[in-house]
């Protein structure tokens, strides 16, 4: 998908709540909550917990860096 995640399982709860369980990189997140709260009328929560680190490619690096180098809001 186009935020580089994978689902790794999805299940109901008893009072019929999906759970969707995925990895997704964190540079990736920005911006969820709001499009999962958007779309789903304000019905929707997410938990993050951190999993692990991975090397990812140099094209990835470098439009995370430039990503992250141009918000203002990261500096002090």
């Amino acid at each position: 998908n186009k935020r580089r995640g994978v689902i790794e399982g999805m299940e109901s709860n008893q009072s019929g709540a999906r759970i969707v369980k995925a990895m997704t990189p964190l540079a990736e997140m920005f911006g969820y909550v709001t499009s999962l709260r958007t779309i789903t009328s304000g019905r929707a929560t997410s938990t993050m917990a951190f999993d692990h680190f991975e090397v990812v490619s140099s094209s990835i690096a470098k439009a995370v860096l430039e990503e992250v180098q141009g918000r203002v809001d990261l500096i002090k």
